[in-house]
């Protein structure tokens, strides 16, 4: 029986070919994410190194903060008299405002950015010098080269930044620096200045860290004890390697987090070939029928025909997991082209695969080729030795099953139907979850049932090719009619990839269109200046001052100072904020869905709807906030803050006191272009040089930039499932021409042609990839809009988006790419001879 299943192997080449295909494609994805996160992690290691380059030891945390531990001057003699010190530096890490070539704040998260003592060593430097020089005396500079590169910086020029007394001081750029992927440093501008211009422009007054290097033969463990010793206890001690790996950890959360969606991705997509496999090895049961039976006719029992479809399907998953494996360095490739693309914080040019890798997806590979094969080589071990006698294809769907078939899938699509309809009641994204629950049970159903469905969608989709292509159309209706179980196994791998697609799609619309109705209806600011954050984590406050100049320009239509705190509002701590007085008759007002605007004055409050419904609060309700009584006067759903009361002007100032406001808010002119309009408000803010502008365009398409950044990140991975589909219609349609070649030789021999039996083929494979995506894209809908829900009801109002065109393409190209899949067995078919396959066995 082993001789014999080898052989067999050896015989059918094309055969083992099409079922390593779907294997490959399915092992080749999972183990591509698995090179791409080692590769990615070996290069924020190698690339994250250079912080601790040279580092056997270090004294202070690896980070910098702000209020983090600082050592006096002379801490780094101290360290350098410790037995097996070969060098030591101190590093200074203050945050440091700088300007553009407008003079405006560059910030990051409301943040300033960093400056970095440069080196007293030059072997402990933790940067790279790409273009230029260090700083070597006051009045010099050096950025990093992500700055350099966003704000046009060039070595010679002058840099602002801003100093302790809060007015600009322009320095000499004399370098280009290269940090590496620190994380510590990541979105902010990083400077790197003399110790004595840390110590003018930042107030520095010590260094945040000490690094040595050790003399050959000292231990990393033996130097960071001696210096435990010497110090007493003053400060923390860490090795080289504990700096390397918390810098790396650091960096590779963000690259797990990623992997973790991926090699999700993954599972599904090998989940998805666990279809096409296991509904490849149906067919090559049913084709083998009368070979499998003399075997049982010469003498081979039920488990040695059992063994021998395992045993099949071992070497296939282990020679197919083995061709994965050199698939998943495309794909691996592949992530990594787009990641470098899109400009991540390392660029990679190696991919590394690492034994695990190899072992996870051969071991994997297999194990679901092993487990796809069981039921067809069940099946094999009941042929009876009489079946030798005659030719059989495989069960059609018996009638007195279909209500068998029916109630079995009723009972878990019925199930998962009541669990979606309770997930849409839950709002927020805690219902979202009981919603994929429920579609889960939802889709068993639709695998059960599929047979049933598939033949009856089948035949209304081939109403129009069976009237339109005559004898050909016809007879691709009859083929796909004529083996419902085959066709819904393998439509089923179609089904997964479209209907999560669609899923995603109508989310993501949905969520994109939240927004835009958000920002443009209820956000109705084009402009919002704020202050930056200091050091100690305080918000900088915007000179009133500064909304009479704005008022001066004509490209801008209102302005409103905005003051926002926390307090305590009927017995609860959240965000009080109030707008000058006269800002609620413009366009800035919150959309006010109870009450009236006009009736907020001293005395009153305006509540958000939901924060009142928590407070059990209403529209003439007494609360108390803070030290004052107030009425509530008006409730409102969106506002240009995220303030939840909001007090009359004198009401606030009574509560914490005069102050300038913490936000001021611009509507521009009708009919001034967003540059105009912009311009008035850099123009408006030069002589407040710690503010930052925020713009409602700018937040519409970073919001509907990330939602389309998703969308493609999702179609990309999830393609992969809907590329395992077409394969196994192509390995339906190859197997089923092989299956049929006496038919297709007899109906050419009947009058057909070799074109007419082509298109015969090619509209079978549209057929059942057409009614594969109707069916996944329609369930993706249904799970989508159920999904949406919850979320509309507890962040927004509306319904859900259906983007009809973008699902209408999905099914036009999953048709589409059947056709094509159907080519080259289609062309197979028509090159074979009438008269040599008519001849009996």
């Amino acid at each position: 029986m082993l001789r014999t299943t080898l052989a067999g192997l050896r015989a059918h080449k094309l055969r083992l070919l099409l079922t390593a295909t779907a294997i490959m494609i399915g092992v080749g994805f999972l183990a591509g994410t698995l090179v791409y996160g080692d590769t990615a992690k070996a290069a924020f290691y190698d690339d994250l190194a250079r912080a601790a380059k040279h580092v056997d030891a270090s004294v202070g945390s690896s980070g910098f903060s702000e209020s983090g531990q600082r050592f006096e001057t002379g801490i780094v003699e101290e360290v350098k008299a410790v037995p097996g010190v070969a060098h030591a530096d101190g590093r200074m890490a203050e945050r440091l405002p700088m300007l553009d070539r407008n003079g405006r704040l560059i910030s990051y998260l409301g943040r300033i950015g960093w400056a970095l003592s440069t080196p007293g060593d030059e072997h402990l430097s933790m940067y790279d010098v790409g273009t230029g020089r260090q700083p070597q005396r006051p009045g010099e500079i050096a950025v990093d080269d992500t700055t350099a590169e966003i704000y046009g910086f060039k070595v010679g020029e002058q840099v602002s930044v801003v100093g302790l007394d809060q007015k600009p001081v322009a320095l000499t750029l004399v370098g280009i620096m290269d940090l590496g992927a620190n994380k510590r440093f990541a979105g902010f501008t990083v400077a790197a200045l003399t110790p004595a211009d840390m110590r003018t422009l930042t107030g520095a007054d010590g260094y945040a860290q000490v690094v040595v290097s050790a003399q050959p033969g000292v231990s990393q463990a033996e130097l960071a004890g001696r210096l435990e010793s010497a110090l007493g206890g003053r400060a923390w001690v860490m090795t080289g390697a504990q700096m390397r790996a918390e810098y790396a950890v650091a960096a590779a959360k963000y690259v797990d987090g990623f992997l973790i969606v991926i090699f999700g991705f993954g599972l599904i997509a090998l989940a998805v070939s666990v279809f096409v496999i296991y509904n490849t090895f149906a067919i090559l049961v049913a084709q083998r029928i009368r070979e499998l039976a003399l075997l049982r006719c010469v003498g081979a029992s039920r488990r040695q025909l059992f063994g021998s479809v395992i045993l099949e399907a071992v070497v296939v998953g282990v020679v197919a997991s083995l061709g994965g494996l050199l698939v998943s360095t495309v794909v691996g490739e592949g992530l990594l082209i787009g990641r470098n693309t899109v400009g991540s914080g390392v660029r990679v040019d190696r991919l590394i695969v690492t034994p695990t890798t190899v072992l996870v997806g051969v071991f994997a590979g297999t194990l679901f080729t092993v487990i796809a094969s069981l039921l067809p080589a069940a099946t094999a071990s009941r042929i009876p030795p009489i079946a030798a006698l005659r030719t059989t294809a495989l069960a059609e769907v018996a009638p007195g099953r279909r209500l068998l078939r029916i109630v079995l899938a009723g009972v878990p699509a019925a199930g998962g139907a009541l669990l979606m309809l309770a997930g849409t009641r839950v709002p927020g994204f805690s219902g979202v979850p009981i919603v994929f629950l429920g579609a889960i049970f939802v889709f068993t159903g639709i695998v059960i049932a599929a047979p049933l469905i598939v033949s009856r969608l089948t035949a209304w989709a081939g109403w129009v090719p069976a009237k339109v292509f005559g004898a050909a159309g016809r007879l691709a209706v009859t083929n796909a009619l004529r083996n419902p179980k085959r066709v819904a196994a393998t439509t089923s791998a179609l089904m997964v990839g479209l209907a999560l697609m669609s899923v995603f799609s109508v989310l993501l619309a949905t969520a994109r269109a939240q927004a835009e109705q958000e920002l443009d209806e209820n956000f109705a600011v084009d402009y919002i200046i704020s202050g930056v954050y200091t050091p100690n984590g305080q918000s900088r406050k915007v000179p009133l001052a500064v909304t009479t100049t704005l008022r001066s320009h004509r490209e801008l239509a209102a302005v409103a100072a905005s003051r926002s705190r926390e307090g305590d509002v009927g017995g609860r701590f959240t965000q009080i904020w109030t707008m000058e007085p006269g800002a609620l008759d413009t366009v800035l007002r919150p959309e006010i869905t109870a009450g009236s605007a006009g009736a907020l004055k001293p005395g009153t409050v305006a509540l958000n709807r939901f924060f009142a419904d928590e407070i059990g609060a209403r529209v003439g309700s007494s609360v108390q906030v803070r030290t004052l009584t107030l009425t509530v006067a008006a409730l409102y759903d969106d506002a240009p803050t995220d303030g939840q009361a909001l007090l009359d002007w004198s009401d606030y100032a009574t509560v914490f006191g005069a102050g300038d406001p913490d936000q001021v808010l611009v509507k521009a002119a009708e009919g001034v272009a967003p540059v105009d309009s912009r311009a008035a408000v850099d123009a408006a803010l030069k002589e407040a040089p710690l503010t930052q502008v925020s713009s409602q365009a700018e937040w519409r398409a970073r919001i509907t930039g990330t939602l389309d950044e998703q969308l493609g990140v999702f179609s990309a991975l999830l393609g992969m499932s809907i590329v395992i589909g077409l394969t196994g219609i192509a390995n339906t349609l190859a197997l089923s021409v092989l299956e049929r070649t006496r038919e297709s030789a007899l109906l050419r021999a009947l009058g057909l042609s070799r074109g007419q039996l082509r298109g015969m083929l090619v509209l079978e494979a549209m057929l059942m990839a057409f009614v594969g995506a109707v069916v996944g894209v329609g369930f993706g809908v249904l799970v989508g809009v159920a999904a949406s829900v919850g979320l509309i009801r507890q962040f927004g109002h509306g319904h859900p988006v259906v983007p009809y065109g973008q699902l209408l393409l999905y099914v036009v190209i999953a048709a589409a790419a059947g056709a094509v899949a159907a080519l080259l067995p289609a062309r197979r078919a028509a090159r074979t001879e009438v008269a040599a396959v008519m001849v009996d066995d």
